[in-house]
């Protein structure tokens, strides 16, 4: 075989020694790629050939496959061992894996999506489970409901995302639970979620509470000494404030939120809905962060300071996030091959850090 899976990759780099080479252009490899990798383009391979270890096997990448092949035949015409990553960056994007954290009534499976750092949540009690922010790869969701034994009862938006394809609306019809949102503007079929509103099912209760400013609808879900932050907080930084028109608006109201959130005891585990994926992920080991270790992280010291550093930090948008905005409410539509197109590339959710 000369290809190795997205999949197989992942686990063969917490095991080996690998050295990947990133043969796309320089301008494709700084906007998003592996972390672990090398940027030597396919048009400078022959040249820097002597800067590629031969004791070590070489996996090839590129954005679909197509150029890392080509580069794969070069290297094992010179006495490399290589294999090219199928399908590129773009099946980078549907790698996952799993982590475990339990509270004292439930338990909670985190899905990380190792190439984008999406976060979604399976919260168990029982023989039932609630999703919080799934993405485009609803099996996972059912798979590790098969394996648990347990029914969907409930899916959960935080927010409409804007980085990349939900799979709320697909998994909430796929086993015929409701689907929750706080957007006014989802035309998919969906119950209301409402500040202050409790979703009740097992032996546990989830609370919704109100934080906008990242979205107008975005909401965090309280659950025993968790909450669920969406992209309001995440473990390292903030939401960014500027998706929408009112940049001054809505970080004033992103301050607000934060601050809602940090009423709560220092000891609350937050559990965001993305990560920076240059993080590195422990196997079995949720990405979570206290609030007390968060809050001396953040420019939280005055309003004006905080919404000065808020809005200074103009990162670049999400690729395409109007037309993944539109989809996720239901306005827009497009065949599985193009949404995964759509969104590659990383999360560009956060104002600092990440």
């Amino acid at each position: 075989m000369s290809t190795i899976t997205p999949q197989e990759l992942n686990e063969k780099m917490e095991k080996e020694q690998l050295f990947l080479c990133d043969v796309r252009e320089p301008y494709e490899y700084e906007q998003w790629h592996i972390s672990e990798s090398n940027n030597i383009p396919l048009s400078q391979l022959a040249q820097r050939i002597t800067s590629i270890p031969k004791e070590k096997t070489i996996i090839t990448i590129c954005a679909h496959g197509i150029r890392s092949e080509r580069a794969r035949q070069f290297l094992s015409q010179q006495g490399y061992t290589a294999f090219t990553m199928a399908g590129g960056m773009v099946a980078w994007n549907s790698v996952y894996d799993q982590a475990v954290f339990s509270t004292s009534t439930s338990e909670i499976l985190q899905f990380r999506r190792i190439g984008k750092g999406c976060l979604s949540y399976m919260i168990l009690s029982g023989n039932e489970a609630l999703i919080i922010d799934p993405t485009i790869d609803t099996s996972i969701y059912l798979e590790a409901a098969r394996e648990r034994k347990v029914n969907i009862v409930g899916v959960l938006d935080t927010h409409t995302q804007a980085d990349h394809i939900s799979g709320s609306s697909k998994l909430a019809e796929a086993v015929g639970a409701p689907y929750y949102s706080a957007d006014a503007n989802n035309r998919f079929t969906h119950k209301a979620l409402t500040p202050g509103q409790v979703i009740s099912y097992g032996a546990i209760n989830v609370q919704a509470i109100s934080t906008p400013g990242h979205t107008p609808e975005s909401m965090a879900f309280l659950l025993d000494n968790v909450i669920f932050t969406g992209d309001t907080l995440f473990i390292d930084s903030i939401g960014r404030p500027d998706l929408g028109e009112d940049l001054l608006g809505n970080a004033t109201q992103l301050w607000e939120s934060v601050h809602t959130l940090f009423r709560r005891p220092n000891s609350t585990t937050i559990f965001p809905a993305h990560y920076n994926p240059t993080v590195k992920v422990q196997k079995n080991v949720p990405l979570t962060i206290t609030l007390g270790n968060l809050q001396s992280r953040l420019p939280l010291q005055s309003k004006e300071l905080f919404i000065s550093a808020i809005t200074a930090n103009r990162t670049p948008k999400p690729e395409n996030f109007e037309v993944i905005l539109a989809i996720n409410k239901g306005l827009e539509f497009a065949e599985d091959e193009e949404l995964r197109e759509l969104e590659a590339g990383p999360n560009r959710c956060a104002a600092t850090g990440n």
